[in-house]
């Protein structure tokens, strides 16, 4: 018996060091598995319940943590844990639960001896009784959560929407190279048209760090970003980065880290927002800092974006940061007003999302957004239109998905809000907080026009018809017409063109297994560049070249094509030349189609002649590979498409 003792003794402590350990690297998630199995081996250790109620607050497991207090509060001394009610009043008020924190903080403030909250318990009474006079308002917004294709178990945040895209980050990956174990997540910044699936950024994200909070410059030419990585206290520390818009809307593969003036050292910085100042009459970069300086915690910092690249003004600290946390800033340049989520003792729970006016917050204080974009739990990451009558935040307010069922705990899911109308009240420009009523209308403010170096210069589009030369255009493989051994195709091009595009992911994630894992990421950006430089940019060069030769025939010229078809040598030589010809086939077939026809009458009469020639495999690099067995190689990867062409190569004109 005493043997058995000393072995539940042991694990105890076992579990406990283990506890002790993850908490220390802000490892809530393990802290609190640790914790629960020390308990189930000494499960009157006041000590252990007291650590596990933390660990369960602090990974939002808050009905689990309220009941841990209560355990506290049964089997402790009197006299010792002296802060148990008020942390049990924070996690109740979490829950929603306020006549329960109410009593929870009363008691705290009821105790003998030092109180190390007196003044934030005084706040959380108040809010508490003002609570349900919040909720029991007349609602002024609709909120739904996204649907199950984009939130996931894990946390889902930082939702703008841009056209008919929406942007966002997960935190859903793994990290395939930590050392840790279990392995830790990161997180990818995922994008979404209509009701798809959300589908991670290739050339942006990382399979090693977290990348994550992107906002658009204004002129939308660069796109900030935050890159953060585990360090070796288990804390994560942050940098902040953006891309320059490329050539067809792509992102530059460069990535600028901004300089030491803002990315500080042994600081972390992320969370980026952009929008123009009309005070300071410029465009500024808005984040999130524990910077020395601040106020303590978290506070919002801001810097001007000059002229020139990678320059910005020496960051000031926003006006309006507390010694609480000040998080997720959104900027709405219309109404002027900047919207943050903070952890205020006066809020309804957790973080509540607050606008302030953006000059410096010295006009009025902030205002918390009603109910029920606010509420009891963490609500964050809010986003609006120009006129915020809809947008989008998230919240880990209770869902269907769960991290750890048993806890229901974590995490944050992309929620969507519309403004409900009010028929006989005008619309303004802002939503103003607090109250639930419309503000006094904003006059919108409409930043300058760009300088002229500031625009991305679009390819020009040539005005010969031999400046298009040579002219490229790829297809997947045994394309048009697989399998077949005629010479001609009913196909147009760009009726194979759609298919092959719509086959990217395909490609990247076949063609990046040929390598290692450290090379993977590099090889899959060689691959976007191909879709993006060659296949795509020849199916748009095509359509510029055609209405171009429709001019110059409409002008009275006679023009003569020469083309030439092009494959892999996969099969023999005599399937080859036939597949050439096919590939040709569907390029006269393109000039046949144009416009319903139109270039049908210039062929007729011979103002338009196009000669061909198909040279097959014969001229195909020597070292693609032929192996019908080998379809990494002799199929996805970039030499053996890059093969698979029909080229304009040359045009005469009389």
């Amino acid at each position: 018996m005493l043997g058995g003792f000393g072995v539940k003794g042991q694990s105890f402590k076992a579990y406990q060091r283990a506890a002790e350990k993850a908490f220390a690297k802000q490892d809530y998630y393990s802290a609190l598995h640790y914790w629960r199995n020390a308990l189930e081996r000494k499960p009157e250790a006041v000590e252990a319940w007291y650590q596990y109620a933390h660990a369960a607050r602090l990974f939002y497991a808050f009905e689990v943590a309220a009941e841990a207090y209560e355990k506290v509060l049964k089997y402790r001394a009197e006299g010792t844990y002296p802060s148990t009610n008020y942390y049990k009043g924070l996690v109740l008020k979490g829950l929603g639960k306020y006549e329960e924190a109410l009593t929870a903080f009363r008691a705290y403030a009821e105790e003998t001896g030092p109180k190390e909250f007196e003044q934030n318990v005084l706040l959380h009474i108040t809010a508490c009784q003002e609570a349900k006079k919040k909720l029991a308002a007349e609602a002024t917004h609709t909120v739904t959560a996204l649907s199950k294709r984009i939130n996931t178990a894990y946390s889902d945040f930082g939702a703008w929407q841009q056209a008919d895209t929406l942007y966002f980050s997960s935190y859903r990956f793994d990290n395939k190279k930590d050392k840790a174990i279990p392995k830790r997540k990161i997180a990818k910044i995922l994008y979404t048209t209509g009701t798809g699936r959300g589908r991670a950024i290739k050339t942006l994200n990382s399979d090693t760090l977290h990348t994550a909070h992107t906002t658009l410059s204004l002129n939308g030419n660069r796109l900030y970003y935050t890159l953060c990585r585990y360090q070796e206290t288990g804390k994560i520390k942050c940098e902040l980065y953006y891309r320059k818009k490329a050539r067809r809307n792509r992102w530059g593969t460069r990535a600028y880290r901004l300089p030491a003036s803002v990315n500080l050292p042994k600081s972390t910085h992320t969370q980026p927002s952009i929008g123009y100042d009309s005070t300071l009459q410029a465009e500024v970069l808005y984040y999130v800092s524990d910077r020395p300086g601040g106020q303590g915690g978290f506070d919002i910092w801001w810097s001007k974006v000059e002229p020139g690249e990678n320059q910005f003004s020496v960051p000031q600290m926003f006006g309006g940061n507390t010694a609480f946390d000040e998080i997720t800033p959104f900027v709405s340049t219309s109404s002027q007003r900047l919207f943050f989520s903070a952890d205020y003792p006066e809020g309804l729970g957790g973080f509540d999302v607050y606008s302030q006016a953006l000059n410096q917050g010295k006009a009025s204080p902030p205002s918390a957004l009603p109910p029920p974009i606010n509420g009891s739990y963490n609500d964050l990451y809010f986003t609006g239109n120009s006129g915020l009558q809809s947008g989008y935040f998230s919240s880990n307010r209770p869902g269907d998905k769960y991290l750890d069922a048993v806890s229901k705990s974590c995490c944050n899911d992309l929620y969507q809000f519309a403004e409900i109308p009010l028929p006989e009240e005008p619309k303004t420009d802002s939503l103003i907080v607090g109250t639930g009523k419309p503000s006094q209308p904003i006059p919108p403010v409409t930043p300058p026009p760009l300088a002229v170096e500031d625009k991305v210069t679009p390819t020009p589009i040539p005005t010969q018809l031999s400046a298009f030369l040579p002219l490229a255009l790829y297809f997947d493989n045994d394309e048009p017409d697989p399998k077949t051994r005629r010479r001609s195709t009913k196909k147009d091009y760009l009726a194979t063109y759609e298919p092959y595009v719509a086959e990217e992911e395909t490609y990247l994630s076949e063609y990046s297994s040929l390598f290692p894992a450290e090379e993977q990421e590099t090889a899959e950006e060689r691959m976007l560049s191909f879709f993006e430089e060659d296949i795509r940019y020849g199916a748009e060069r095509l359509k510029q070249f055609s209405a171009l030769l429709l001019e110059r025939l409409e002008a009275g010229d006679k023009v003569e094509i020469f083309v030439k078809g092009y494959t892999s040598p996969r099969a023999k030589s005599d399937y080859n030349l036939l597949l050439g010809k096919r590939r040709v086939s569907s390029l006269i077939n393109h000039f046949k189609s144009y416009q319903n026809g139109v270039f049908l009458s210039y062929l007729k009469k011979e103002q338009l002649l196009i000669s061909e020639k198909s040279f097959g495999e014969t001229t195909a690099a020597g070292d693609i590979s032929d192996d019908l067995g080998d379809i990494r190689r002799s199929v996805y990867s970039i030499g053996a498409a890059r093969e698979r062409r029909v080229e304009i190569v040359e045009v005469k004109r009389n």
